[in-house]
């Protein structure tokens, strides 16, 4: 999938500062009349909502979903030529070959026909799985996840050249048997004479421990999205197998809980999330994408 993924939250967000920019006009107001003609035969058909995402398109939800499920539009999206205005259906599960795959032509159907454009958009235009949704909203917190692991692996490299030795990867070898030595002397009971010397090394050893945690191991977490069904409140849940390969994660454990069978664990970590802010990531407990959804260590 090479579609830019959007949350409801997030295409609300901008579709509001859009109608700040435009000074309290409507969206209907400019742009051309094909489009919402187009938008309400969508929303009657599919029964779905739109949100303004710009001058010739907009997006398309399900109120109480977590993505929006693609956009439609109406205009020349040609890329290289100027072309005739075609009505347009936007979502991750077409494939138009006759586009390069960074571009979201390659997502496009588009037909000169409204009633054709309506059928694409049936067709095309579908819900998000919940591991859809966790696959799709990864590559933040896995970002999160490796600036973290650097950030720990810098301050272990640091400890060492403290102590004196060196972090480089052509003495590896040599500064591990030095190491070595160090931490059986420690073990023990030794003390050098040197007190700032035998603090370094103590903290050496405590941001060796640290860095060893992330060090060639992959990063499993839980992605929790609290929502609605049916008129009762359930929590979709998505094991990632590691949140630090954005490319094509594995997921695993997926299925959906009544609020009453979610462990302790998981209650306790979304309630210390839910006081941060949005994009907000906490190690060793977890990142918070909205509300009502996390991505939780395991």
């Amino acid at each position: 999938m090479t579609i830019k993924h959007t949350t409801v939250d997030a295409a609300k967000t901008y579709s509001a500062d859009y109608r700040d920019m435009r000074e309290g006009v409507s969206h209907e107001q400019h742009t051309k009349p094909q489009l919402y003609e187009f938008v309400r035969a969508v929303e009657k058909t599919l029964r779905v909502k739109t949100i303004p995402r710009c001058d010739k398109t907009v997006h398309v939800y399900r109120e109480g979903d977590l993505m929006t499920m693609g956009y439609i539009g109406y205009g020349d999206f040609a890329t290289s030529v100027h072309s005739d205005d075609k009505f347009i259906v936007c979502a991750r599960g077409v494939q138009n070959m006759k586009y390069n795959s960074h571009t979201d032509q390659h997502n496009m159907r588009m037909a000169v026909n409204m009633d054709t454009a309506v059928k694409h958009a049936k067709r095309h235009i579908v819900p998000y799985t919940v591991g859809e949704c966790a696959t799709a909203l990864v590559q933040n917190v896995g970002k999160e996840v490796n600036t973290f692991r650097r950030a720990v692996q810098t301050k272990y490299d640091d400890a060492i050249q403290k102590v004196g030795l060196d972090s480089h990867y052509s003495a590896k070898r040599k500064t591990a048997r030095i190491m070595a030595e160090f931490q059986s002397m420690i073990q023990s009971g030794h003390t050098f004479i040197d007190k700032k010397l035998d603090a370094d090394i103590r903290a050496m050893f405590a941001q060796q421990e640290e860095a060893n945690r992330f060090r060639d191991r992959a990063v499993p977490m839980d992605f929790v999205n609290i929502a609605e069904r049916w008129g009762k409140q359930v929590v979709h849940c998505a094991r990632i197998k590691d949140v630090t390969i954005s490319y094509s994660p594995e997921l695993e454990l997926v299925r959906t809980y009544e609020p009453d069978e979610v462990s302790e664990d998981m209650q306790h970590k979304c309630a210390a999330m839910s006081m941060c802010e949005d994009g907000h990531f906490v190690e060793g407990v977890g990142y918070k994408v909205n509300a009502n959804t996390f991505y939780l260590y395991v």
